[in-house]
């Protein structure tokens, strides 16, 4: 393989025209550094400009403002074939009339290498994603999972220093799906390579990345490693777009020394916090639905308004001081589990507890 390179983009902006003439900021200000070797996806809901950044990395857009550099260099003005990247699509963009090796071989052969070393190179990338006895196949005669590993196939083949992904597992079911983030993942740690990963499916960031950058209406809110995200979301969004998140309204009572004393429930927590915060500051409480537990003796008064048995997990929603919660109990079968129109009590996790504004 080639050696990875870095990808940075400054202060990167793209606009469209829209309805009317109105311009349409795509994406606003970007500016970010994937180091080389790393595997960071770019999450977020549709329209949030991930995919426009993707493609002016890619060269097949051209941004409005600020630069592209590939291994410190710019490449602002360079055409998709001369940046050292390859693309996996979501649509796979196979040859319908070429076979699965001729669709592998076929970046090769336009960089008129020799054939002995094209066959070497198609038949070693495609014993890595597992096609080793499918050469002589057509696209139509393969599965969707097959039909990706093809297309994954193709882009390694050519040795880039960078690998895009444009959401490439969406039209897969769910169970491959699970099973090719895993195999993309372990063959990009293999060739060490420095990979840009699009998608709407935060389980597929969590599961794949070394960082995420989670991106809203065209700028970042946060950059982090999952965990990060996960436990620390930086505001609201990223709290609700990561998993599932309880927001509880809650009241600031004092804070000083990293920490803020807030009230919430009818019960006060202390929480390590980052936030510049006054007393009196209104502020959302983040609570995961597995940092609570239930009991029947102690802690905060709450009545389940639903129980839901889900086979590894039991799923509850309830009420509290008026707020509606969602549970996750993950042992189910080890205790005591409760019934819609139960009264309980909630132990909440102090030190699994954010706040946002």
């Amino acid at each position: 393989m080639s050696t990875s390179k870095s990808v940075s983009v400054k202060n990167l902006v793209k606009t469209f025209e829209g309805a009317g003439g109105r311009k349409v900021t795509a994406v606003n200000n970007v500016s970010l550094t994937i180091e080389p070797g790393e595997f960071v996806t770019l999450l977020g809901p549709s329209g949030c400009g991930k995919t426009t950044i993707l493609r002016m990395v890619a060269g097949f857009e051209n941004p409005t403002g600020g630069d592209v550099l590939i291994g410190g260099e710019r490449v602002n003005t360079l055409t998709p074939d001369r940046r050292d990247t390859a693309m996996v699509f979501q649509s796979y963009a196979l040859f319908p009339h070429l076979n699965v090796f001729e669709n592998v071989a076929y970046g090769l052969k336009i960089k008129k290498m020799k054939s002995d070393d094209i066959r070497a190179k198609v038949m070693n990338i495609l014993a890595l994603v597992g096609l080793s006895d499918m050469e002589g196949r057509s696209p139509n005669q393969l599965s969707g999972g097959q039909q990706q590993r093809v297309a994954l196939a193709r882009a390694l083949v050519m040795e880039p220093a960078v690998l895009l992904f444009d959401e490439p597992l969406s039209n897969l079911d769910a169970k491959l799906r699970i099973h090719m983030r895993r195999e993309i993942r372990k063959i990009q740690r293999q060739f060490g390579i420095t990979s840009i990963y699009v998608t709407h499916d935060q389980a597929e960031a969590m599961s794949m990345s070394d960082r995420i950058i989670v991106m809203n209406k065209g700028v970042i809110e946060q950059v982090g490693t999952p965990k990060e995200i996960y436990a620390t979301p930086a505001s609201q969004f990223v709290a609700d777009f990561i998993g599932t998140a309880n927001m509880i309204p809650s009241t600031v009572l004092s804070c000083g020394n990293g920490e803020a004393e807030i009230e919430t429930l009818g019960t006060r927590f202390r929480v390590k916090t980052g936030l510049s915060l006054q007393p009196g500051d209104a502020v959302k409480l983040i609570v995961r639905p597995e940092a609570v537990s239930l009991s029947r003796n102690s802690g905060i008064p709450a009545e389940i308004a639903s129980s839901v048995f889900m086979g590894s997990y039991q799923d509850y929603v309830l009420s509290a001081h008026g707020q509606t919660l969602l549970i996750i109990d993950s042992d189910p079968a080890n205790h005591e589990t409760f019934d819609a129109g139960e009264k309980v009590f909630l132990g909440i996790a102090p030190n699994k507890l954010h706040i946002v504004k």
